[in-house]
């Protein structure tokens, strides 16, 4: 798998807390939809992993909250400024 970008920090676990709980979804169901165990996306979430974000995660997060692949991208120049 090739990364496309590599989202960390607290603008990643926020963003993706806050994407999920506007589609009410819990934990165990976002993360059955990405293809990952429930115990990673926590951790994901609350910050004790640091993902790199796969272009087919990506392409399934942006289907998910209605987002392009762009602007989930844009949140690399974030991270890095």
């Amino acid at each position: 798998m090739i990364a496309i970008s590599y989202l960390g920090g607290d603008i990643l676990r926020t963003w993706l807390k806050e994407l999920r709980k506007n589609k009410n979804l819990t934990q165990a169901e976002l993360a059955k939809i990405l293809g990952i165990r429930q115990n990673y996306y926590c951790e994901i979430e609350n910050g004790k992993k640091q993902p790199e974000l796969f272009f087919a995660t990506a392409i399934k997060l942006a289907d998910i909250f209605g987002l392009t692949l762009e602007e989930i991208r844009s949140l690399e120049t974030e991270v890095k400024a």
